[in-house]
């Protein structure tokens, strides 16, 4: 049986330290919430693309959208890319139109896109140029079928008329995001708020109501409150621009402003220090840099230098994967192979010295595991012999086998070199 054990001031050391821990844990969860409990979910909205983001990273991938005119109105459809440089091809899906003239998706709500079993969107890439034209395999349901949409209790028997196929709006991916996150994260505290980081450039060129259907959909699936933040330089139109985008979004949806600011920014102004301050800010540091390098130049002027080559691979979400494997088990068969990559690149920074850059690859995996037609789709290291290496050595791997059916994979690979 455990003893308390006491000296002649108290508690022993260890059992101070345990009493301390005892008083973090209970405040914690007795009476407030720590910080690492905070889900701290927010959209990012930028020229190009939206991304869902929480516990202060963003695990979700990009949503790429093209803007289509339809009447009185621009449509965000999210367009599929297998990688950042690739132009990519819209989305089309299955949607419940009403009116019958005016397709539901151009609001974003929750019960305008028909989704599976799994709640993914019934939803397929358009064909021709850049997917501007429906793809032939998406059909509508046929008469009597049961279909539901992201809204709950929402299943419905599908009747002459009760669908059309139209261009994936990237609102609704968002919101089908939004959903799946809250609800496997129901137990956070903050879990009803939200965060808009947008880009400045929706404000000024007055795109900012072209957002309100994405505003009005976060009221419809449960946030309460929400907080912009601006991307912009200039510090006053910044901090204009938030505050006039709270008071639309309360007008729009009655979403509320939370009555601290946890980011802080409104503050910025007041601790910013004045011009005079950045200036002698400015000429203190260029000249210890200007020092540092002179020193430096000094101690290395006999110094050969030299490069090594590395190969970085980006998250697993942005190996695409279409068919009978994963793209975890993909990314992690490329890991396994980095070191034969490297050895390759630093083979051909001895031909050609500091050359870096992005190599983007393609392929097929069939079920035995080996590789056929890889073809590099992207390259930005101009150095052809180099990329055709790279492609022909991914070529020859071999992957796990697999019961049935053919894998195309795109992956992208990065190229640098630290000096050592």
């Amino acid at each position: 049986m455990s003893k308390f054990v006491c000296n002649e001031n108290g508690l022993s050391k260890k059992n101070r330290l345990l009493f301390a821990l005892a008083v973090v844990v209970s405040l914690c969860f007795g009476y407030g919430h720590c910080w690492e409990q905070d889900l701290m979910l927010n959209v990012n909205v930028r020229d190009d693309y939206l991304v869902v983001g929480a516990l202060g990273w963003f695990p979700n991938p990009n949503v790429y959208y093209k803007v289509l005119d339809y009447p009185y109105m621009h449509r965000y459809a999210v367009i599929e890319k297998d990688f950042e440089e690739d132009p990519g091809r819209v989305l089309w899906a299955v949607h419940y139109p009403f009116p019958r003239y005016l397709y539901s998706a151009m609001d974003a709500t929750p019960d305008s896109v028909y989704v599976d079993g799994k709640g993914d969107f019934l939803s397929m890439e358009g064909e021709g140029y850049l997917g501007m034209e429906p793809p032939k395999d998406l059909k509508l349901p046929a008469e009597g079928d049961s279909l539901a949409t992201l809204s709950p209790n929402s299943m419905r028997r599908i009747w002459r008329g009760d669908a059309a196929i139209a261009p994936l709006s990237a609102f609704d991916v968002i919101v089908s995001t939004l959903i799946r996150v809250r609800e496997s994260c129901a137990d956070r505290w903050d879990v009803d708020r939200i965060s808009l980081y947008i880009d400045g450039s929706f404000f000024r060129q007055n795109k900012f109501h072209e957002l309100h259907p994405l505003i009005i959909a976060l009221k419809e699936i449960g946030f309460r409150y929400v907080v912009v933040v601006v991307f912009e330089q200039d510090e006053a139109f910044r901090i204009s621009a938030m505050e006039w985008a709270h008071q639309e979004i309360y007008r729009l949806s009655g979403l509320e402003r939370p009555k601290t600011n946890p980011s802080g920014d409104l503050r910025l102004v007041e601790t910013r220090p004045s011009i005079m301050e950045e200036t002698v800010r400015k000429k203190i540091s260029k000249k210890f840099s200007d020092k540092f390098f002179t020193e430096s130049a000094g101690r290395m002027k006999d110094y050969k230098a030299k490069a090594f080559g590395w190969v970085e691979f980006l998250w697993t979400k942005d190996v695409k994967v279409r068919g009978s494997r994963s793209a975890e088990d993909v990314a992690e068969t490329m890991r396994q192979r980095s070191p034969g990559l490297e050895l390759i690149y630093n083979k051909f920074l001895k031909k050609k010295p500091r050359f870096k850059g992005r190599v983007v690859l393609r392929f097929e995996i069939a079920p035995s595991g080996e590789v056929a037609r890889p073809t590099v789709a992207y390259s930005s290291t101009g150095y052809e012999e180099f990329d055709n290496a790279i492609r022909d050595y991914v070529g020859q791997m071999t992957f796990g086998e697999v019961e049935s059916g053919n894998a195309k994979v795109t992956i992208p690979l990065t190229f640098g070199f630290s000096i050592l």
